[in-house]
């Protein structure tokens, strides 16, 4: 009986319209991203080009709560859709289901991190909270395997992302049948590009966790600002930095394109 009851229960409305809400979401959080990056290499002060520089910009706004509060309702709920889609879409080889499952765990952890900023912890996804962490791991028993082993995994994440762009997987969860021949040119133009866009710029914080386990200091657990702010500063690096902040546009649009087709309670 449960395998029936969470199938349900992933089909409900009301979890796939809030799953919705968390690809939407993901999108502007690319775009705050993207206009962050940018920043980098215009003359002037800057906040960071990572979650605590986006998070700072949407909160802002005056209607900053409401749009973060939004934030952690549809991560939430994307990340509720994917564990039990991953738990009872039997229609789905092991492994995808697998992946699936840890795609829920990266949502829990992007609700945490904006419920975190949202109840006044300011320093959330800042570069100087990363080292932080680092160094708590490095002071735990078996921490440099633990800080290892965690780069690695990302590392690992961004290649298999990059497979399923080049391959064309992440078609299977997207109602096609439903997009115009043009849309369906667009869908796959933005996915080749911003899905690859976003994992080779995050796959550097990984081999940075593996340095700052190898060499005990959490101060080489890099961050996405620091990356972009040492590459702004070599020779056509500005160019590479304006390069990744297209690529985080692209991959919003796909974020939008998601939220329109994207079948949330697939468990593929």
């Amino acid at each position: 009986m449960l395998v029936p009851d969470l199938r349900r229960l992933r089909h409900h409305p009301a979890l796939t319209g809030l799953a919705r809400v968390g690809l939407v979401a993901r999108g502007v959080f690319y775009l705050v991203l993207a206009a962050l990056s940018v920043a980098l290499v215009v003359p002037g002060p800057s906040p960071q080009a990572n979650a605590n520089g986006a998070l700072r910009r949407v909160a802002a706004n005056p209607a900053g709560f409401a749009l973060l509060a939004a934030a952690v309702v549809g991560f939430l709920a994307f990340a509720v859709a994917r564990l039990l889609g991953a738990l009872s879409d039997e229609r789905q080889g092991v492994w995808r289901r697998v992946s699936t499952g840890g795609q829920a765990l990266s949502y829990v952890v992007l609700a945490a991190t904006t419920a975190s900023f949202l109840v006044g912890k300011h320093s959330t996804g800042s570069e100087q909270q990363q080292h932080q962490e680092a160094w708590k791991v490095l002071g735990l028993p078996f921490g440099r395997e633990i800080l290892a082993v965690a780069g690695l995994i990302l590392i690992a994440v961004c290649c298999w992302q990059v497979w399923t762009a080049v391959g064309g997987d992440f078609a299977d969860t997207l109602r096609t049948e439903r997009m115009s021949r043009a849309m369906r040119v667009v869908t796959t133009t933005t996915a080749r590009i911003g899905i690859p866009a976003r994992a080779l710029a995050f796959a550097p914080i990984g081999v940075f966790l593996v340095v700052s386990a190898v060499s005990g200091d959490g101060s080489d657990a890099k961050g996405l600002d620091a990356l972009l702010m040492t590459t702004a500063r070599a020779p056509l690096g500005r160019v590479g930095v304006v390069l990744v902040a297209l690529g985080f546009v692209v991959f919003a649009a796909y974020s939008f394109i998601e939220a329109r087709y994207r079948a949330v309670e697939s468990g593929g």
